[in-house]
C-alpha cells in the first residue's frame, strides 16, 4: 500500500477527503491533518482548513463534499446491485485515482 503514495504523497490528502465527505474519515487522521493544516496552507500557499486547501489545490469548489457524497451513494449503490460491498477505504482510493493522473497527485 506504501508504494501508491510514493511520488505521489497529495493522493493520500485527496482520498482523506473523500472519506471525510462520506463520513468515514478516521478520528485521529483528521485531527492529525487539523493540526497539519497551517503547513499545508504554507506549502500550497492557500489559507483555509485542510478540506479548503485541497480542494483549492484540486480546483474544485465549495461544493465538492456534497458532489463527493452523492458519487459514494450512487457507487455503493450499484455495487449493492451487484453483489459487492464497497468499503469506504476502497471508495476513497478509487475516487483519488478517477481524479488525478499519475504525476499529478
Amino acid at each position: 500500500m506504501e508504494d501508491r503514495y510514493t511520488g505521489r504523497p497529495f493522493l493520500r490528502l485527496i482520498e482523506c477527503l473523500a472519506l471525510d465527505a462520506i463520513d468515514a474519515l478516521d478520528p485521529v487522521q483528521r485531527e492529525a491533518l487539523e493540526k497539519m493544516a497551517p503547513q499545508l496552507a504554507e506549502s500550497l500557499d492557500h489559507q483555509g482548513t485542510w478540506q479548503e486547501i485541497v480542494a483549492a489545490q484540486m480546483q474544485w469548489g465549495e461544493g465538492i463534499g456534497d458532489a463527493i457524497r452523492e458519487v459514494w451513494e450512487r457507487n455503493s449503490a450499484l455495487a449493492q446491485d451487484v453483489g459487492i460491498t464497497l468499503t469506504a477505504d476502497e471508495f476513497a482510493m478509487l475516487f483519488a485515482d478517477a481524479n488525478t493522473d499519475d504525476g499529478e497527485a
